[in-house]
């Protein structure tokens, strides 16, 4: 599955040009810039917009920076479950796991970026529907298919295995995000793919 067009997913077909355009800078300054350092004048000038037109939106930073990060969120969840079919084998669903988040990190790296930096922060505010289809539930389902396949010796390793898993990647995409990492992101990602499932398999025959 091809991902979607850079940033799409941050608004619904329906959103004036004028928000499309807020929402989009405000990801860029959040990311860049911090998100203490980034004033709603900084993303108006950005913009091109004035105050007035982000206040139309958003009653603050703090509801514009909530609403940005739900959506990167969203974004990430889904596209990680696409690439998992319970159907398949758990090293399938792996590689196929590995595959969209390689897509994420080619193009839109900042989701990655701004979820991981945030989320301390803004998981509290999340909607329930989004605290329970979670980025880690989808991952100690997968692990755990991994348990049950054997590929995976013990199954107190899951919440470990979830925890290396979430960190790698949130680096990576800090890494390529500010250029560090001349490699292209989809290489990186076979690597990585390589090393994890030489781990699995040791863990399984020891």
């Amino acid at each position: 599955m091809g991902i979607d067009a850079p940033l799409s997913f941050l608004v619904s077909p329906d959103d004036p040009p004028s928000r499309r355009e807020v929402v989009r800078v405000a990801l860029d300054l959040f990311v860049r810039d911090g998100l203490c350092a980034t004033s709603l004048r900084d993303i108006a000038v950005a913009s091109g917009y004035s105050s007035t037109v982000l206040y139309k939106f958003f009653d603050s930073k703090d509801a514009l920076a909530a609403d940005v990060f739900e959506r990167c969120y969203r974004f990430l969840a889904f596209r990680l479950r696409a690439g998992i079919d319970p159907a398949l084998s758990f090293d399938v669903n792996l590689r196929g796991l590995i595959v969209s988040v390689a897509e994420v990190l080619a193009l839109q790296p900042q989701t990655v970026l701004y979820v991981s930096e945030h989320i301390r922060l803004m998981w509290p505010s999340m909607s329930a529907q989004w605290r329970q289809e979670s980025i880690v539930r989808i991952l100690t389902e997968l692990f755990t298919q991994g348990v049950r396949e054997g590929a995976i010796d013990h199954e107190e390793e899951v919440p470990y295995l979830v925890t290396v898993f979430m960190g790698t990647f949130s680096q990576y995409a800090k890494l390529s995000y500010f250029k560090e990492f001349p490699a292209v992101p989809e290489k990186g990602m076979h690597i990585i793919s390589s090393i994890l499932e030489r781990l699995f398999q040791k863990s399984a025959h020891e």
